[in-house]
């Protein structure tokens, strides 16, 4: 009995395909506008909603950025970005040299120095009332100005990368410290120094030894799609990281909210075989 040929692959993900080539062979340059849908069906030979949906799912997989009236561009970022929830937490890692002779301003900018990227930030530090949960975690007053809140929309950029290019949107962090520890200190600046704020909580009699990390998958708020630049569509990790000290009190705690597309997380520990 002759067998049936296998279906045929929709039409989108043969165009998807085809974009993905075009990157990859250097046809399409990072930061480079991709063709409209109408004239990108006509150049893959194939149809508007075929593209249009194809250009989504090449997206999700972090090679297209898209922007709301403007179209679709090629990711300057074409490799996914490693954030080591292992080492990255180590003083040496932290306070590494930089090519130009200085020292990271913590984890996130090491992290990207060692792909040729450069980190750009707009943070804003305020003090703040707590969201309940929060202030359950750290102890403090869920009615009053009790933490300090150090919020960060964080971007990277190529190293050669004009002052004023802010770069791809990659992160969005958001730190709570008990306003005992943090009120009235350098961590109320935006720069903090070598080593970020971890480092100056280490000087400062706070030295995190005990991190805890909870990880989530989920769709984006309008607000981070906005501002990471993902369709509602796409996934991004959230990230609850809790840091402790040798008394066993939380000095600190963080979302992260990363898109899944430009992250890879990785970890590893001993194993205790007694």
């Amino acid at each position: 009995m002759k067998k049936s040929d296998p279906p045929a692959s929709p039409e989108y993900l043969r165009v998807a395909e085809l974009i993905r080539e075009r990157i990859r062979d250097g046809t399409w340059v990072p930061g480079q506008r991709i063709p409209a849908a109408p004239a990108l069906a006509e150049e893959l030979g194939s149809d508007r909603s075929a593209c249009e949906r194809a250009v989504r799912v090449v997206a999700m997989q972090g090679l297209l950025t898209t922007k709301q009236g403007s179209g679709a561009y090629v990711s300057r970022i074409l490799h996914k970005i490693r954030r080591d929830g292992t080492s990255r937490y180590q003083k040496a890692k932290r306070e590494e040299a930089t090519a130009d002779g200085g020292q990271a301003r913590g984890a996130f900018e090491a992290e990207l120095r060692r792909m040729g990227l450069i980190p750009r930030n707009m943070p804003s530090v305020r003090r703040a009332v707590p969201p309940a949960e929060i202030a359950e975690i750290l102890g403090v007053n869920p009615q009053a100005e009790s933490v300090l809140v150090r919020d960060r929309r964080m971007y990277a950029a190529p190293a050669d990368a004009a002052p004023e290019d802010l770069g791809t949107p990659v992160q969005i962090a958001t730190t709570y410290i008990p306003l005992d520890i943090a009120g009235g200190t350098v961590l109320e600046n935006y720069d903090t120094g070598p080593g970020g704020m971890i480092s100056r909580l280490a000087e400062m009699g706070h030295l995190q030894v005990r991190i805890e990390e909870t990880i989530e998958d989920r769709e984006p708020t309008p607000d981070e799609a906005k501002f990471l630049m993902l369709d509602q569509r796409n996934r991004v990790f959230e990230i609850t990281h809790l840091a402790r000290t040798e008394q066993g009190r939380i000095v600190e705690a963080t979302v992260h909210v990363l898109p899944t597309s430009m992250w890879q997380l990785s970890y590893g520990w001993d194993i205790d075989d007694n």
